[in-house]
């Protein structure tokens, strides 16, 4: 088996994309950690948009409401 300095040097090879992807990957691993702040609000949203509540925009749409033109 590779030790961690190994896998570690060997991921720094990887390509950034493969390097996000891995990472990506790896914290979805780790089950003991607690939901994000941000992850109740993310479903809430999407609860919202699901149920016909709230109308989704485009991106080109909130920047004009952002920048209030």
């Amino acid at each position: 088996m590779r030790t961690l300095t190994e896998i570690r040097e060997q991921a720094d090879l990887l390509s950034e994309e493969d390097r996000a992807g891995l990472a990506a990957h790896l914290l979805s691993t780790i089950t003991s950690a607690p939901p994000g702040a941000d992850d109740a609000e993310v479903d809430r949203r999407d609860a919202e948009m699901d149920s016909g509540r709230v109308r989704p925009i485009s991106h080109e749409a909130f920047i004009r409401q952002a920048r209030g033109a």
